[in-house]
């Protein structure tokens, strides 16, 4: 799972400087940061966060979906998208909540041997 969320914050932040494929990249890689979010909390938030600020502040594609849309509300794309992070990250969220971190195995090297009286 670390790989995972280090494959997603390596493309969360490539995703920056991609002009128009940069949001759905930043989708793919919340689906990874949802996926390695159990394990790696703190990578995959660190790549949520940069896809929330991403698609959010520095897309211009959205502000020209936006605009020359004609048949959708203002906003609409705009936090179709943004959302969609959001969305993603209050899931992971609340599932590292319920389920809790991962349980890690124990090898018998690091096994603690108990004494025994007989």
């Amino acid at each position: 799972m670390k790989a995972i969320a280090i494959l997603a914050l390596v493309f969360a932040s490539l995703s920056i400087f991609v002009p128009v494929e940069g949001v759905f990249l930043a989708m793919f890689c919340s689906v990874l940061a949802l996926i390695s979010f159990r394990s790696q909390p703190t990578l995959s938030g660190i790549a949520f966060g940069l896809n929330i600020i991403s698609t959010a502040f520095l897309s211009p594609m959205l502000f020209l979906a936006e605009e020359t849309s004609t048949d959708t509300a203002p906003g609409e794309i705009y936090w179709f998208y943004v959302g969609f992070h959001l969305v993603l990250f209050a899931l992971a969220v609340i599932w590292r909540l319920i389920r809790g971190a991962p349980r890690q195995a124990r090898t018998p090297a690091v096994q603690r041997v108990e004494p025994r009286i007989e």
